[in-house]
This record gives C-alpha cells, sequence and structure tokens, in this order.
C-alpha cells in the first residue's frame, strides 16, 4: 500500500450494504448546465457560420463552438439518461436517525451526509477530560468518505489539525468519538472547537434514499464550531486524571436492518 494513501476507517460493527442506484449526477443542476450549454453551443455555431459568408478557412471555424460546447452537453444528456436508467426503485428507506430518534436540528448535509457534533459534557474543569461526539448519517444509496478536519485547539492538547477520513455505507448512521482533555493552563470561559467536513463518492453520486430529511440544503463543505465551557477554578486545583481513551468510530444505523440498535448508543453515553 502507498504510505501516502490515507487511512479510512470503517465503522464497527461493520456495515456491508451494498451500493444501488446511478453513480453519474443527473440532479437540477446537471440539468441547468446541459440546456444552457446546448443552447450557447447552437446559437454561437448559427452566428458565426452566419459570419463566415464565403470563407471557406471561417467556416471551418464556426464549428468549434459547437465541438467545444456540445461534447459537454452531450456529456449532461448522459448523465441525466443514466440517472433515470439506474434509478433502483426497490431501494431500502432511511432511518432518518439523527433527525428523527435523536432529534437533532440539522442545518444541512454535506454531498448527502448529515451531521452534527458537540462536547459530552459541554463543561470541564482544568485538567478534566471530556469527548467530541460526531455524529454523521448517510441519507445515499452510495457510500461516502467523509474527511473531517478537527481545528487546533491548545488548550485541549492539539497545537495543530488534525484529519480522519470516516466511511459511511449506504444509508448508515455512525459517531466519531473523540477523548480529549482540557489543560491545566486553558482559560476559563466558553471555548470553540471548529469541525470542518468535506465528503467524497468514490463509488457515485446515488439517490436519496425515501424517508431521509428532507428539504434541507445540501453543500460541498459543512463546518461547525462544537462549543464548550471550561468551569472557574484556578489551575492548580486542577484534579488527577486517567489517560485518555483511543478514538472509537461506532455504527448506530444499518438499513440493512429494520430497526437501528439504540443499546450501543446507550452504552456510550453511560
Amino acid at each position: 500500500m502507498n504510505s501516502t494513501t490515507p487511512q479510512i476507517l470503517h465503522a464497527t460493527p461493520p456495515d456491508r450494504t451494498p451500493d444501488c442506484g446511478p453513480r453519474l449526477p443527473g440532479d437540477t443542476r446537471t440539468w441547468f448546465f446541459t440546456i444552457v450549454l446546448a443552447i450557447a453551443a447552437i446559437t454561437l455555431t448559427a452566428v458565426a457560420i452566419r459570419m463566415a459568408g464565403e470563407s471557406t478557412t471561417m467556416l471551418y471555424i464556426s464549428w468549434i463552438p459547437l465541438v467545444a460546447l456540445g461534447i459537454p452537453a452531450a456529456y449532461g444528456a448522459w448523465c441525466i439518461y443514466t440517472t433515470h436508467r439506474d434509478r433502483a426503485h426497490n431501494a431500502p428507506r432511511s432511518h432518518n436517525m439523527l433527525a428523527g430518534e435523536l432529534g437533532f436540528d440539522l442545518i444541512a448535509t454535506c454531498r448527502g451526509v448529515a451531521a452534527t457534533a458537540f462536547f459530552m459534557p459541554d463543561s470541564v474543569v482544568h485538567g478534566g477530560s471530556t469527548r467530541l461526539l460526531l455524529f454523521l448519517e448517510n441519507y445515499m444509496s452510495r457510500q461516502r468518505v467523509v474527511t473531517v478536519r478537527l481545528g487546533r485547539h491548545p488548550g485541549l492538547g492539539r497545537p495543530e489539525p488534525t484529519f480522519e477520513n470516516l466511511h459511511l455505507a449506504p444509508g448508515q448512521a455512525a459517531v466519531y468519538v473523540l477523548p480529549v482533555q482540557a489543560g491545566p493552563d486553558i482559560p476559563s470561559g466558553f471555548h470553540r472547537l471548529s469541525v470542518t467536513l468535506r465528503v467524497q463518492q468514490p463509488e457515485g453520486v446515488g439517490q436519496r434514499l425515501l424517508g431521509a430529511r428532507a428539504r434541507i440544503p445540501d453543500m460541498r463543505v459543512l463546518r461547525f464550531a462544537a462549543p464548550f465551557e471550561v468551569a472557574q477554578g484556578r489551575p492548580e486545583t486542577a484534579i488527577e486524571q486517567p489517560p485518555l481513551a483511543a478514538p472509537r468510530y461506532i455504527s448506530l444505523a444499518s438499513i440493512s436492518e429494520k430497526e437501528p440498535d439504540l443499546t450501543k448508543l446507550y452504552e456510550l453515553l453511560g
């Protein structure tokens, strides 16, 4: 394996749900650009031919817009066709766990992935430990790889940003748990840790699953600021804490199962 290949974390237990649905994009944006490119190709070519007159050289050049704009327009038409051709009419329903069972107020999705992040507990003493919980749910019928950038925060022992690549099977809901410890010199008061999400589509776009949260914006980059509070207290009163546990990535729901198993979440939250 190439040492530069980023490691991708798969949630435990593993989710074997297969991909289904279209690979190429055929959404409203694709329709719009396909129509605009086709109209522009025809219009510019017609104008160029008219201006060419009797010149053979100019007549050849006048076909350039049709080729330059017509090829991407034809590709867009192919994407639209394959989207309807490959649509899985028997695709399973999403459990819609984040917005449904857990009741999170989702602001947007990122290429079909819903997410939210917060600390639990969200109040910590100097030298005390807490956990960042990053909940993810794939609303699409094809797998996703979520690249998570966790910002720098020296007060939490994070002098530099870190990156994690988290895999999501179609329709899967999972949580990434990152234990952190407040330093003895961190200022009291409110703090924030930045969380940035970017999503890759390694096996194609797929289709939105039935039952998934509807009428929510879909973005290319999703950003959070997970807040927490450091309680008032002098650094020398910091309490001794056991070593931090290793980060965990836990599957919460699979569309291959009839219902989500909340036991794992209850065990995690204690």
